[in-house]
């Protein structure tokens, strides 16, 4: 029988739990086996390695979102999929990780609205995470239909981030080109199929189901088929309901005074990976 290898004696200095994440959530939207969740309900949040450092500062693994989920799976190891975190948890989850490796205090740059001199910001990133809500994902009545709403996974999110980007750098293209007007006009018209692709994306991963009668549709693609065939205004309407309850996830804008000028201004909180967890 071959020996065992000895157990590795600063195995006690290994990292341990910096804090214990509740989820906004309390655990619902998750998909059965992508999380295990402790019966009270925190999910142990480790500091990063240096190995995750250098992941979050390796541009092709964030766009793939590949980074984040290594990185995710490294500092909340009771995430068994991080692919399928619902968006709602999402932002409470890097905050809780970057709280977890760099102390309760963030500094925050802004530009004043006003004199536009750069201040400097502390936020609390404790007092952050008690602010985080959930939007209540009701059913919302159009005509005859009854649509029911979900968080979006951390995988479409990312998927259609991506897809935004692409299409943007593609746009920034076309347009700094020498190409003759008429030829951008066709380059541009031959992706609003795409943009319009992203946004029907957007909504359909949002829905859960849409009830009409005694029916009750679940099938993605019935409903992106819907989606692409449906009046204009129950679109638009999907469309609203949406983002507001994205709105409703993002971390608030902070209120803040211009040590120069003393304006109060608002600004925003944005995970810039590079700046935000460095």
């Amino acid at each position: 029988m071959a020996s065992q290898p000895a157990p590795n004696p600063l195995a006690n200095n290994f990292r341990q739990p910096a804090i214990y994440l509740t989820l906004p959530s309390k655990g619902k939207y998750w998909p059965a086996g992508s999380i295990d969740l402790p019966e009270n309900g925190q999910i142990p949040v480790f500091p990063m390695t240096i190995k995750d450092e250098l992941v979050l500062k390796t541009p092709d693994a964030l766009l793939n979102g590949q980074g984040t989920v290594d990185t995710l799976k490294s500092c909340c190891p009771n995430i068994k999929d991080a692919w399928q975190i619902p968006a709602c948890d999402l932002d409470a989850i890097l905050v809780a990780i970057r709280l977890a490796s760099y102390g309760e205090e963030l500094e925050l740059t802004s530009v004043c609205s006003s004199c536009k001199e750069e201040n400097e910001h502390i936020v609390d990133l404790r007092s952050l995470l008690d602010t985080m809500e959930v939007p209540k994902f009701d059913v919302l009545p159009i005509d005859n239909l009854k649509i029911q709403f979900k968080p979006q996974s951390f995988k479409n999110v990312n998927t259609a981030q991506l897809i935004s980007f692409e299409t943007q750098q593609l746009i920034s293209t076309i347009t700094s080109s020498n190409l003759p007007d008429s030829e951008k006009t066709t380059r541009f018209n031959e992706m609003f199929p795409k943009v319009t692709e992203l946004t029907v994306l957007s909504i359909s991963e949002s829905i859960e189901s849409i009830s009409i009668d005694e029916t009750e549709v679940t099938n993605i693609e019935h409903i992106k088929e819907f989606l692409n065939n449906c009046d204009r205004k129950i679109f638009d309407a999907l469309k609203k309901h949406v983002e507001e309850l994205a709105n409703i996830n993002k971390i608030k804008p902070f209120d803040v005074e211009c040590s120069g000028c003393q304006t109060k201004y608002e600004t925003n909180l944005t995970f810039e990976f590079s700046n935000f967890f460095g």
